[in-house]
């Protein structure tokens, strides 16, 4: 008798415990699948140029000693209006915050079939309603800026966190939820006559060698 309530009692264990694990799965699920709230930052066409020529004038025409400052604005205005469309990445709604001590956050959406196609579960998304492959799932992931020393230079963006939806998740699955072009996006040649580049609250500062 006692045996079999021993086995009875480990058949609910089991069982709460394969209850306990789905409803983990699902809480996983329902908090990738949240997009966090925030509107895209308000951008113009004259950001973008007014970034550009900064940018072309620090590469074509650099003065030595000289600061040259990009606002919140005009980084964002270049990663929506030029370097997305330019690299063909297939995000959208992509936004920087600069939040100072060389770190920023970025923020993007992607549609739900992509990213499952990017974890190599085309087969799965093949399986959903269009509705549900279309559907945004919103990425997030905060950096450090640092430059790479070489030959050439790097500057890079150090992901240390990552988080789909509000599901935080180790920074390395970025690289197997997200697409190579918009991976790119975190490395950057990195001319000889540029001494720093850094991140203060709400600017860059690049800094040419005097």
């Amino acid at each position: 008798m006692k045996l079999g309530c021993s086995g009875c009692l480990a058949a609910i264990v089991v069982v709460a415990l394969g209850i306990l694990l789905m409803g983990g799965v699902v809480g996983i699920a329902v908090r990738m699948l949240d997009v966090p709230d925030g509107t895209d930052p308000v951008t113009t066409a004259a950001d973008g140029i007014r970034a550009q020529r900064k940018l072309l004038d620090v590469v074509r025409k650099p003065r030595r000693g000289e600061a040259v400052t990009l606002s919140e604005s005009e980084v964002n205005a270049l990663l929506a209006r030029h370097l997305v469309e330019a690299r063909g990445v297939r995000l959208t709604g992509l936004s920087a915050r600069l939040v100072g001590g060389d770190r920023l956050e970025l923020r993007a959406r992607s549609a739900m079939g992509q990213v499952l196609e990017e974890a190599a579960l085309g087969t799965l998304a093949d399986l959903l309603p269009a509705s549900w492959r279309a559907r945004p799932v919103g990425l997030r992931l905060g950096a450090r800026l640092q430059v790479e020393e070489g030959s050439p230079r790097q500057l890079r963006l150090e992901v240390d966190e990552f988080a789909v939806g509000r599901q935080s998740l180790p920074t390395p699955t970025l690289r197997l939820l997200v697409d190579p072009a918009a991976l790119g996006l975190l490395r950057w040649r990195l001319p000889e006559h540029i001494e720093r580049v850094g991140i203060e609250p709400g600017r860059v500062v690049i800094r040419i060698a005097s």
